[in-house]
């Protein structure tokens, strides 16, 4: 793998421990490319946070936690459980990943932290009349990532290329970061990605571009034996940057489920919240494709 005619020897900076927390395992959207769906569930959320964020303040190193689903928003305890995760005095970051359809007096009862930062999804096969309105909005009060889905129907992206350009013009304030996402399949080991139509596939190559020219854009650290450079993530994904199998990863990454069983990211491992200790160890990529682009911060090395 090369980089401007360089081998590439490292990947990542190193990070914090990583946590996802799936809050629901529900979702308002039935999105045909995701396997969350709308249903009523019988689950106690409200009892198995409890439990969850006990387990939490135990930990004592310093942590990161992606508030994920389903639709995280829609836990019946969520601005409750914003507020305990605010006072973790070694939480560095609440990421919450939201499709962000829920109206802006609902985001203005969370309580205001530089801990959190909203990653709102923009869905094209659901209108999402305010979703721009809502990212301008809450630009002044929260830091706000765009994730951007680029669908691969000729009618949505009729649709979409305008949304795309509002977002892009407000990145470009530097009022919030954008980020240029393509769909994707994912077995164990292997993740694919869409082949897409001529047009949209041109117009994702140009809207990456632009992303990767904003001086206001989220990188990753790349090591050659002559450089050392941040680069946009849009780009380290266009170049292949993520094929990292047999590489060296300091992996610290783990997912809680919305049944309190916890995952060790990258490992075919589970164990439930209550014995979970949150201690993990690196490991060789078993991966043809790292998808995860909150993992390319954890420090790779090449084979």
């Amino acid at each position: 793998m090369q980089y401007e005619n360089q081998e590439i020897l490292e990947i990542g900076q190193g990070s914090p421990l990583n946590i996802n927390w799936e809050m629901v395992s529900h979702c308002q959207y039935d999105c045909s490319y995701c396997y969350y769906r709308p249903f009523t569930s019988d689950t106690n959320y409200s009892t198995l946070s409890k439990i969850i964020l006990k387990k939490l303040k135990n930990i004592e190193e310093d942590f990161i936690i992606n508030l994920i689903g389903g639709e995280p928003t829609l836990h019946p305890d969520f601005t409750q459980v914003i507020d305990e995760l605010i006072s973790i005095e070694n939480l560095k970051e609440i990421r919450i990943v939201t499709n962000f359809i829920k109206p802006e007096s609902f985001w203005n009862k969370i309580q205001r932290s530089s801990k959190i930062k909203i990653t709102a999804s923009y869905h094209p096969e659901y209108k999402n009349k305010d979703f721009i309105k809502k990212s301008e909005i809450l630009s002044n009060q929260f830091n706000i990532d765009i994730a951007f889905l680029f669908t691969n129907k000729i009618e949505e992206f009729i649709k979409y290329k305008e949304v795309f350009e509002d977002a892009y013009q407000l990145a470009k304030q530097k009022k919030l970061t954008l980020n240029c996402i393509r769909l994707h399949k994912e077995e164990y080991n292997n993740t694919t990605y869409e082949e897409y139509d001529p047009e949209i596939e041109d117009f994702i190559q140009a809207s990456e571009q632009k992303v990767s020219s904003l001086d206001n854009k989220e990188t990753t650290l790349i090591k050659t034996s002559d450089i050392q450079k941040n680069i946009a993530k849009s780009h380290f994904l266009a170049n292949g940057y993520n094929k990292l199998k047999g590489w060296k990863c300091d992996i610290k990454a783990f997912i809680i489920h919305y049944d309190a069983q916890v995952s060790y990211a990258c490992k075919n491992t589970k164990k439930h919240i209550l014995t979970c200790d949150f201690k993990t160890e690196g490991i060789i990529c078993p991966f043809n494709l790292c998808e995860c682009d909150d993992y390319w911060s954890f420090k790779k090395v090449a084979p």
